[in-house]
């Protein structure tokens, strides 16, 4: 395998890379093998490192929620550590995530903040990307969204839930695995993207790079009902409800460095 001495040393890196990850970059690397072929030689040479946090965990029961096509949205923050200096953002990119609880079609939108104008920004951004809104969106007990100690949606926020024509629904405390299908999509996207993302890279082309990888998760197949379909193939055919051609008016406040000639 010509290709072992470079996935040894990213494994002795990073003992978590996935295995999609890698066999994407050995794949831009000239790699032309299927991905069966590829992990069934990290497993024959036993190149991943030994982690034994990760071997106990393996085969716990995880619970299945069935949704109706165009019913829920999942939309939850993925707060991705140490972005290039050059983004301006501090400490932490914030991505917001939106996936469609039934097909499993998801995409993102990076932002400069987790507050509320930002949130509103984002939601009709992601909810553009997917071709238009479900019935129900899903969220974790955010401050932006809700009051945390109830649940109880707040007013700003069910105004714009109004706007868009769709009901909110708060996940109930400890009950994570209520929007399970979005937190598989900030899982891969912390993985196959953001682990691979340069110091140098701009903004924009991480968008760009974010926006790639929700497309090619598109081509993931499943089985519904003994029939093997794409993610892309059950998204389509999810009644999605047309979103205003207009977002919602929210007044949306940064700060920016400028130059003396006033260029950003």
């Amino acid at each position: 395998m010509p290709f072992l001495p470079y996935c040894r040393q990213r494994l002795a890196d990073d003992p978590h890379l996935w295995a999609s990850t890698l066999f994407d970059e050995v794949a831009a690397l000239g790699y032309e093998g299927a991905y069966s072929m590829f992990t069934r030689a990290l497993r024959r040479y036993q190149v991943r490192p030994h982690c034994e946090p990760c071997h106990a965990s393996t085969g716990r029961n995880v619970a299945v929620i069935v949704h109706p096509p165009g019913e829920e949205i999942q939309f939850d923050w993925l707060e991705l550590p140490d972005p290039p200096e050059s983004w301006g953002v501090g400490s932490h990119a914030h991505l917001l995530v939106g996936a469609l609880a039934h097909s499993g079609r998801w995409r993102a939108v990076l932002v400069e903040s987790e507050d509320f104008p930002h949130l509103v920004q984002a939601l009709d951004d992601v909810m553009r990307k997917l071709g238009g809104t479900a019935r129900r969106w899903r969220f974790d007990r955010m401050a932006t969204v809700c009051y945390p100690s109830s649940g109880q949606v707040t007013a700003s926020f069910a105004a714009v839930a109004k706007y868009y024509g769709a009901g909110v629904d708060i996940c109930p405390p400890r009950r994570g695995n209520r929007k399970g299908v979005v937190e598989k999509a900030n899982h891969s996207a912390a993985q196959r993207w953001w682990r691979t993302v340069p110091d140098g890279l701009s903004l924009p082309q991480a968008q760009s790079g974010v926006n790639k990888l929700a497309s090619r998760m598109d081509e993931r197949r499943r089985k519904v009902d003994g029939v093997s379909v794409t993610v892309a193939e059950l998204a389509d055919g999810e009644p999605m409800l047309d979103i205003p051609v207009r977002p919602f008016p929210a007044e949306l406040e940064v700060q920016r460095t400028v130059s003396p000639q006033s260029l950003a």
